[in-house]
């Protein structure tokens, strides 16, 4: 009896370790157990494509790699962050909105002959050099001063026809064959044949090519001197070929001249219609007013730009993602989903970019964007934007 009195207890505690491990052990309770979390593989955001089978730090950055768990929710289209993820990196977005580039650029130009004023002075006839005057390329003239002396026989033989028959065509032949005007003046009043004549310049400016010396022959295609006034001057400047669709006449100018330290509006400025093959820019053109003889053909300048694009959408330039072959963006949809989008590039200025792919109002993320884009690479969201994109 004493012996049953023993047994009863012991037998009443298996019983109830029994029915505890079959309620531990039962499908309902192993369903309630929370599962642990499976890594598929561990990865350092900034180098996605790079997977290691187990944790421990990046051999890249300073950091710990980081797991890819099989549980973590994917979408279609884009990747879910987790929201405590997100608030770290402190994620902040912009939405797309239409507006225009503004451009404030300063870019390099150089002062030159205006060739609108150039002057090429030739004889037109066959003759030689009775004299040449103390004048070389790159000297100043004055208008009327004498530059060479000449003798063209078909001139004098012209002359002599006029003298016997007085017929007004001559004169004309004369004019036609170069003979200065001012000669022919003298002849028809004086009635006397002249041999030698003075070629003298036209205007005020600089000699740019004089080669006759005395004693020369020349031809009726020779060039006695080529004459370019400095009273206005063209300033050249040559602007990024990027610009070229921001720039038209509505556009503001000015120029700087760092010698002088002195600015100059720009009322007018000839955008030429073509690009310069070799350095790939667009040639701007104007005249400055040189009454003053202040500047110099070669002087150094800039010309200040100031211009707006035609109405654009815009995003922050922060927001795009661009990797040489393909630009694209990390948008947020209302479900708080990431979906990296394709876009195309039209512009950049002040922080802006301008571009086409997107809607407006539609929200970019413009911080932390590069890594949400590594999970976007490495859950295939960027492969299935490509698709997209294709199709």
């Amino acid at each position: 009896m004493k012996n049953i009195k023993i047994a009863a207890p012991v037998i009443l505690s298996n019983i109830l370790v029994f029915f505890a491990a079959w309620l531990y052990f039962s499908p309902s309770h192993v369903e309630q157990r929370p599962k642990e979390r499976q890594a598929l593989f561990w990865y350092d955001p900034m180098y996605p494509n790079t997977k290691f089978d187990a944790p421990g730090p990046s051999p890249f950055m300073d950091m710990d790699l980081v797991p890819k768990y099989a549980d973590e929710e994917q979408t279609s289209k884009g990747v879910k962050i987790n929201p405590i993820q997100t608030q770290n990196l402190a994620l902040s977005t912009q939405k797309a909105r239409f507006g225009n580039l503004i451009f404030s650029q300063s870019v390099p130009a150089n002062l030159d002959y205006n060739n609108h004023s150039l002057v090429v002075i030739q004889p037109r006839a066959e003759g030689f050099v009775e004299k040449s005057y103390a004048f070389n390329a790159g000297d100043s003239v004055k208008k009327g001063d004498a530059l060479i002396d000449i003798t063209v026989p078909e001139w004098v033989e012209a002359q002599s026809e006029y003298i016997f028959s007085k017929n007004e065509n001559t004169l004309e032949r004369l004019r036609l064959l170069g003979m200065p005007k001012n000669d022919i003046q003298t002849l028809k009043k004086t009635l006397k044949i002249q041999t030698k004549f003075t070629i003298k310049s036209p205007i005020d400016g600089v000699i740019t090519m004089y080669e006759l010396r005395e004693g020369m022959n020349f031809s009726k295609d020779k060039i006695v001197a080529a004459i370019q006034s400095i009273s206005s001057i063209w300033i050249n400047a040559f602007t990024p070929e990027s610009l070229t669709p921001f720039i038209s006449e509505k556009s503001e100018f000015s120029a700087y001249i760092p010698s002088l330290k002195q600015e100059f509006d720009l009322l007018h400025v000839e955008i030429l219609p073509s690009i310069n093959q070799a350095t790939k820019t667009l040639n701007l053109r104007a005249n400055i007013d040189n009454e003053k003889s202040l500047l110099k053909p070669g002087m150094n300048a800039y010309i200040n730009i100031k211009t707006k694009s035609d109405t654009m959408l815009l995003i922050p330039s922060s927001a795009v993602i661009d990797v040489g072959n393909e630009q694209r963006v990390i948008t947020i949809d209302d479900d708080g989903t990431f979906v990296p989008k394709l876009i195309k590039i039209l512009g950049e200025s002040n922080g802006f970019t301008a571009i086409s792919g997107l809607n407006e109002n539609e929200s970019v993320v413009q911080t932390g964007v590069f890594l949400i884009d590594s999970e976007a690479d490495i859950t295939g969201a960027l492969d299935r934007m490509r698709k997209v994109g294709n199709d």
